[in-house]
């Protein structure tokens, strides 16, 4: 029973400085999104996410431990408590072993929790698995020279698919940037642009950072700031990107670049 405290008052805790840090950070986003670089929302949510998935306690004066009542906290030093040899063997026989307790209703409801986000995003990612298999290799030849022009440690392919309206990409170790099928293989002057977007998820490692992401989401369902960070954090990396397709191509390259955006939508 000691342990179903020290785990959920941890897991709580954990959730509860998370939450305020992403407080913090909506705040501080929705007054800088367009002064600041994009990369910089990135970082803090990268360290929102250490914080909700990495155990480690930070000294201050706030902490979840000063809003608990005091008979609650009481009970989670006593880790290991001391008995000595006299006091056991003078303790009634029915006061020696006490028979395991059951687990808080909570902790069952958050497992079942965890478990049903776990399982809802592990079937919608082999289903999209499943249909991204049955894409195509594309043979333009505009696509083999860009590939060529943009090399990478990993095995890069370009495919493309009649089952999605809009570029993507998925795989870490073999990564694909998959097209729909429509896509005017010969208005390049549009696709440099998509093609380096995407490119741009592949080489920062984006699809890690979401199954991170995802991770954290599972284990923190019950938190509704853990889900506003999932939306928004999604955002920004979307918008890390452009920032970095425009830095590439100049800021005349705007207007162009956000006509783009707005056919594929």
């Amino acid at each position: 029973m000691i342990w179903n405290e020290v785990i959920s008052l941890s897991l709580l805790q954990m959730s509860l400085s998370g939450g305020i840090f992403i407080m913090a950070i909506v705040f501080i986003r929705s007054v800088t999104i367009n002064r600041l670089p994009k990369k910089t929302f990135l970082v803090l949510w990268e360290l929102v996410l250490l914080r909700l998935l990495i155990p480690v306690s930070v000294p201050s004066r706030f902490s979840l431990y000063t809003i608990l009542p005091k008979a609650l906290q009481t009970k989670t030093p006593a880790l290991m408590p001391v008995i000595s040899h006299e006091s056991f063997e003078t303790a009634p026989k029915d006061l020696a072993f006490h028979p395991a307790q059951p687990v808080p209703i909570w902790i069952i409801i958050w497992c079942i929790g965890m478990i049903f986000c776990f399982v809802f995003f592990a079937i919608l990612y082999l289903r999209c698995r499943i249909e991204f298999l049955t894409s195509c290799p594309i043979q333009d030849t505009y696509a083999i020279q860009w590939l060529r022009e943009h090399p990478l440690k990993r095995p890069l392919a370009i495919r493309e698919s009649d089952r999605i309206s809009t570029p993507l990409t998925y795989g870490v170790l073999r990564p694909v940037i998959l097209m729909p099928h429509q896509t005017d293989w010969k208005d390049i002057s549009r696709l440099q642009y998509i093609l380096l977007h995407e490119f741009v998820h592949i080489r920062r490692f984006d699809t890690v950072v979401k199954l991170i992401m995802t991770g954290a989401l599972c284990l923190h369902w019950f938190n509704p700031m853990v889900w506003a960070m999932y939306i928004l954090m999604n955002r920004d990396l979307e918008l890390s990107c452009d920032e970095s397709v425009i830095q590439h191509f100049g800021e005349s390259s705007k207007p162009v670049y956000a006509r783009i955006l707005i056919d594929m939508k």
